[in-house]
């Protein structure tokens, strides 16, 4: 429940209030980071999305109909930040399986990259971050572990494991 205090706040920057909206923004800036953190990929894209959020928040926040609506309008546009993030990724290193009808091609292709798109974001957050940076970005794994300040075996563990779900995650793409 929003204390009495961010309801004022939050009207006053949806009214145009230039220092409701910078003291908006700073309070609810963790929150929207943390909540990034378990959509996002990697620690960039964290950043990106959050930035991103933030300034759609400063500039849209007039369009607002209902205060009490902010916390939920601001983790929509934080998701679907992250998930137009994912998307850049499948369009830079596109899938192109080996399929033999050609007519089917274009919709199993499709389908198949929602599909690896869901289950990278399905992946826990240290499985997802190793995935892409190692299989996807290219990072080899000293360079991943020193990126998050892991070991070596760790970044190797948790490839294993996210590899491992992406398979059980795609397995009736093999049947």
């Amino acid at each position: 429940m929003k204390s009495t205090l961010d309801i004022n706040l939050i009207e006053a920057a949806s009214q145009g209030d230039p220092e409701a909206i910078e003291q908006l923004l700073l309070q609810y800036h963790p929150t929207v980071t943390r909540f990034a953190q378990k959509f996002c990929a990697t620690p960039e894209d964290v950043e990106d999305a959050v930035q991103e959020t933030l300034w759609i928040a400063a500039q849209k926040i007039g369009t607002l109909r209902v205060t009490s609506a902010f916390i939920s309008w601001l983790f929509q546009v934080v998701r679907r930040q992250c998930f137009r993030l994912l998307t850049v990724v499948r369009h830079e290193y596109p899938i192109s399986p080996k399929l033999e009808s050609g007519d089917e091609a274009p919709e199993l292709q499709i389908a198949l990259q929602n599909d690896v798109i869901n289950a990278i974001a399905c992946l826990s957050l240290e499985q997802r971050q190793v995935l892409i940076m190692r299989d996807i970005e290219g990072m080899t794994t000293p360079v991943v572990a020193s990126t998050l300040g892991i070991t070596v075996e760790t970044v190797k563990s948790r490839l294993h494991r996210a590899r491992h779900n992406l398979r059980g995650s795609l397995k009736h793409w093999n049947e």
